[in-house]
């Protein structure tokens, strides 16, 4: 998800530079790219944070 978020990001970055709405297009997806990556972020944390617990109780 994380990755998915990047390649996003930066296919909206390439653009970020077109002139009038073109430029604010690219800006908006290059915005979802990083929400995308953020919560891909938090996602594999607190996927991390669950096995950490599972396996600190189980033993």
């Amino acid at each position: 998800m994380t990755a998915c978020g990047v390649l996003t990001f930066l296919v909206g970055a390439a653009g970020v530079e077109a002139k009038g709405q073109a430029g604010y297009v690219a800006l908006g997806i290059a915005a979802v790219g990083l929400a995308i990556a953020g919560a891909g972020v938090i996602l594999n944390k607190l996927k991390e944070r669950e096995t950490f617990d599972n396996h600190t109780l189980s033993h």
